[in-house]
């Protein structure tokens, strides 16, 4: 009785580990697929396109916008479509613009909602100076 029971739990606890495991495998290829979208060349475009409807110099010497990155630990997909970004511009901190970007039937992609700072909104006005 014993004998089968250490079986039972033997078996149990090596189901879990393997289900444990394919999740864990499952989440960080999910994970990595997200990283590549968001570094792809139709993302860069259309996170371009974005920035510069908001300062039409973004990216530019002349421009309030300098540069931006991508938190690559928030990414994570929308549940009504697309993929949740968020960027730093300017590597300062409090200029963070949180987005959601979804695909076209074209393939490309846009950012179809967005979250800006005030500091963002102060920084193009010419009232915030950076860190």
């Amino acid at each position: 009785m014993k004998k089968s029971k250490l079986i039972v739990l033997v078996l149990v606890v090596f189901g879990l580990s393997i289900g444990g495991c394919s999740l864990i495998t499952g989440h960080s290829t999910r994970k990595q697929e997200m990283i590549e979208i968001a570094e792809s060349q139709k993302m860069k475009v259309a996170i371009e396109e974005y920035l510069k409807n908001l300062d039409s110099e973004a990216l530019t010497p002349n421009g309030k916008i300098k540069s931006y990155r991508i938190l690559k630990d928030k990414l994570k997909y929308n549940p009504m479509e697309g993929i949740n970004i968020a960027i730093v511009i300017n590597n300062d901190d409090k200029l963070i613009v949180d987005m959601v970007v979804i695909g076209r039937e074209s393939g490309s992609y846009h950012v179809a909602a967005s979250s800006t700072p005030t500091e963002l909104d102060e920084l193009l006005e010419g009232k915030y100076y950076g860190q």
